[in-house]
């Protein structure tokens, strides 16, 4: 590694010192910076950055050289410098992992799924509270749950509606799980209950603690780890409060849209 680290630097070096001369320090520093840095955007592995840094600084030069060429008294270099610099943007800005608008894009698309998965959540609860009698919940019901307005709540059960996870009755004022949402909703409900039961045993923090971090990472738990929690736990069956953990078969039936047992809810008519 030592041998290619100063193989690499003498290489550097004379680029440099060729370079200088030819097109002046501006353009060798934005021909070395730019495209390096454009890649490093794009991936992060070491052998496709090479290769698409290479093909930056050769897209950026002719490119260059083409808008030169279009008219009188343009100059060259600038121009690569410029193509250099709008690949660095594209890149900064769309990058598939680090782009700036990629990232809020996440961040936008992160926020609306957990506000959806509260929403189901937060419809199972009200069908727990009554025993899962009855198939459907109100939008006073959920609004009371959520301690939000009637207003919003339609927008949330609307959102959920227009992703398969719920349906509406014909007036609007009843909501009722998909099979999907219903299975969605069980595996939320089931990360939250596992993972406060969890930090109670093995954490040994207190019950009335663990709610706002269970609120958390309920939405990032996956399978495997679910699984493991399961294992580590023994299968038990109630969180530290005493309710009901949902079970894998409960989550099954939601995915398999088959007959569910009465003292589970229904799935709804369909708008």
């Amino acid at each position: 590694m030592r041998l290619v680290h100063y193989a690499l630097m003498l290489l550097l070096a004379f680029s440099i010192v060729i370079a200088l001369q030819a097109v002046g320090v501006v353009l060798v520093s934005a021909m070395l910076i730019t495209p390096a840095a454009a890649a490093y955007l794009l991936t992060d592995r070491m052998s496709r950055m090479l290769w698409l840094a290479a093909f930056f600084g050769i897209v950026s030069g002719a490119v260059g050289a083409f808008l030169s060429f279009l008219g009188p008294n343009l100059p060259t270099g600038p121009f690569m410098v410029l193509g250099a610099s709008t690949v660095f943007v594209f890149a900064f800005l769309f990058g598939p992992r680090h782009g700036l608008v990629m990232r809020w894009w996440r961040q936008r698309s992160r926020v609306r799924r957990v506000r959806r998965e509260n929403t189901l959540k937060a419809i199972y609860h009200v069908l727990e509270s009554r025993d899962f009698r009855g198939e459907g919940v109100s939008l006073r019901e959920l609004a009371e749950r959520r301690r939000e307005t009637i207003e919003e709540v339609k927008g949330q059960a609307a959102e959920l509606r227009h992703h398969g996870l719920v349906t509406l009755a014909e007036e609007g004022n009843m909501i009722f799980f998909t099979p999907e949402g219903w299975q969605l909703a069980c595996s939320i409900v089931r990360n939250h209950r596992l993972w406060e039961l969890y930090l109670t045993n093995a954490a040994d923090i207190a019950a009335d603690h663990v709610h706002e971090d269970a609120e958390k990472i309920e939405h990032v738990l996956g399978d495997e780890v679910v699984r493991e929690l399961e294992r580590r736990l023994a299968y038990a069956t109630r969180d530290p409060h005493g309710k009901q953990i949902p079970t894998m078969a409960d989550v099954q039936r939601g995915a398999a849209g088959g007959e569910r047992p009465s003292e589970t809810i229904g799935y709804g008519r369909r708008t």
